[in-house]
């Protein structure tokens, strides 16, 4: 299987250093990291099993999304989007709403980010973008996968696919006894299509604003950062400031 990067974050291997995941975590939140090392399981599964003829592409970024679009799978049996999370716990769907049991009460509560309508938006956002460049697809599967094996989710009608750590090897076996949709000349395009897409600011769509995990706003005029943000701020301020008093010590020691 072969692997596009476009990171927003690293070189074209990815994020690979601390201060690139500094990078991610303060631009897309704080389960970026975590998601970002599910991403790397489930590829390693895929590729166990999918050959060159398949391509996956990390991180499409599309216009009016907050979020790169983690995982686009192109083949001959069709376009598939990934959502690859590094959740933990018991989870509940009922239509696209997402519901985790509280360990507290042992009631299942409104969880967010709604990993589920997040995976959906995606997937339809593909679809919607490769139909803009004239590439018109009926559907792309859109899966949700779950890499922690302390996992479990009840979902008997989920309108994504739900995919965990130990059933990828099967599922990627199934994908080529589908019967061929694409043929090579459009996977090439597919590919060049969303290899070359660019995400573009302004006026976010309002269902796709959801992609983003709500968080009040914190600051002063246009200064506006959310709470975990000024966090890891001070904390950034406080660890300079240390190394600057050791590097002074040192300094006056030496002389």
């Amino acid at each position: 299987m072969k692997v596009i990067e476009r990171s927003p974050i690293g070189g074209d291997g990815g994020p690979n250093s601390i201060t690139d995941r500094i990078k991610g975590i303060w631009q897309f939140g704080l389960s970026w990291d975590r998601d970002l090392q599910a991403q790397s399981e489930l590829l390693r599964h895929l590729g166990n099993t999918l050959d060159n003829t398949y391509t996956i592409i990390r991180n499409v970024a599309l216009p009016g999304f907050s979020l790169p679009v983690p995982l686009v799978l192109i083949g001959r049996t069709g376009v598939r989007t990934f959502y690859a999370s590094g959740v933990k716990g018991i989870f509940r769907v009922k239509g696209d709403n997402w519901y985790q049991l509280a360990e507290k009460d042992r009631r299942y509560k409104l969880d967010r980010p709604n990993l589920v309508r997040r995976t959906e938006l995606m997937s339809r956002a593909i679809i919607d973008y490769l139909g803009k460049n004239s590439i018109y697809l009926d559907e792309a599967e859109a899966v949700l996968f779950f890499a922690q094996p302390g996992f479990h989710v009840d979902a008997p009608e989920s309108p994504v696919r739900m995919l965990q750590i130990d059933g990828v090897n099967r599922y990627a076996a199934s994908l080529k006894e589908e019967k061929t949709v694409l043929d090579a000349m459009e996977i090439h395009h597919i590919i060049d299509v969303l290899t070359k897409s660019k995400s573009a600011r302004g006026k976010t769509d309002q269902n796709i604003s959801s992609l983003k995990i709500p968080s009040d706003m914190v600051g002063y005029g246009d200064f506006q950062l959310k709470i975990w943000q000024w966090i890891l701020l001070f904390v950034l301020a406080i660890l300079m400031l240390i190394t600057v008093i050791v590097s002074a010590v040192i300094i006056v020691g030496a002389t």
